[in-house]
């Protein structure tokens, strides 16, 4: 996960630019929400903004950094995704569910509640766009907090003592920095601290997402494998031509517009501080990607 920058004042104004009456309906949408103490649903229009998400998100998805390339057909298979559920929140981890059975954190992760954050469902600031494995087969309505739930929030900033254990990467209402808690070895995702609150929540989105599942760890080797060439080219150039268009390549991979950028700048950073280690690693990704 790579943060995604924007203040909510420039937010609204994209919103504002792309649908004029949004911001109002959607302010009416809620009233009726908070006069009826739930989310009561209605023609859902959401989906008038996913084009701001997507753009601003370079077609990724928010957790697990997946690309869909181009906006027509990212707009088709990646889903407007709240991150506060709006209409009931279930308790996490189910170990009814193969991916899940058997984790059991040591930390609080919160009940389930049958409301869900209704004041929440139309607040730009509760929006990411995501991948239909992470949103519609793993998110759902989980959403694990180690702290008191409070379901009748109405601005996610003024809701931090719940202590979200997943990350929201959109803005910076979120403390954390996903890259402050999540690194990478290789291709597996793992905490990038040993202990304490940012270990457990490190945790926590590795396990809730299965970032190391074999569908994102074979498609990181194919991104590591490309990187360790371009930057095998530039510390050996054949050429001047070819050192720098390795330096474009390798900076494209890295960039935050391309996949699974954590995880790139990861191992540009391992190659750079530890040649030997790199090596190795690459060699066992390209001898299992023959």
């Amino acid at each position: 996960m790579i943060r995604y920058s924007i203040s909510l004042y420039d937010l609204v104004n994209r919103i504002n630019a792309l649908k004029p009456t949004w911001i109002k309906r959607a302010y009416e949408r809620t009233q009726l929400y908070i006069t009826a103490k739930d989310f009561t649903g209605g023609t859902d229009f959401w989906g008038e903004i996913k084009s701001i998400y997507i753009e601003l998100q370079h077609e990724k998805c928010a957790y697990c950094e997946t690309k869909l390339q181009g906006a027509m057909l990212a707009s088709k298979v990646h889903e407007v995704e709240h991150y506060r559920p709006k209409q009931s929140v279930a308790a996490w981890p189910n170990n009814n569910i193969s991916y899940w059975a058997g984790f059991k954190p040591s930390w609080p992760v919160g009940q389930e509640s049958k409301t869900g954050y209704y004041k929440l469902a139309y607040h730009p600031l509760n929006y990411a766009i995501a991948c239909t494995r992470c949103n519609s087969t793993l998110k759902s309505n989980y959403f694990p907090v180690r702290g008191k739930r409070k379901t009748a929030g109405d601005h996610p900033s003024k809701m931090l003592a719940e202590l979200p254990l997943l990350v929201y990467p959109i803005s910076s209402v979120d403390p954390d920095d996903p890259a402050d808690l999540i690194t990478f070895q290789g291709v597996l995702a793992v905490p990038k601290h040993s202990s304490g609150a940012a270990y457990e929540r490190a945790i926590t989105n590795i396990e809730f997402f299965q970032l190391n599942h074999e569908d994102l760890t074979s498609r990181r080797a194919q991104e590591i494998s490309k990187l360790w060439m371009a930057l095998e080219e530039v510390s050996n150039p054949r050429s001047k031509k070819s050192g720098e268009k390795a330096k474009k390549i390798a900076a494209n991979i890295c960039s935050p517009s391309s996949q699974f950028t954590s995880c790139m700048n990861a191992f540009r950073k391992l190659y750079q501080n530890n040649y030997v280690e790199a090596e190795q690693i690459a060699d066992l990704i390209i001898d299992a990607l023959r």
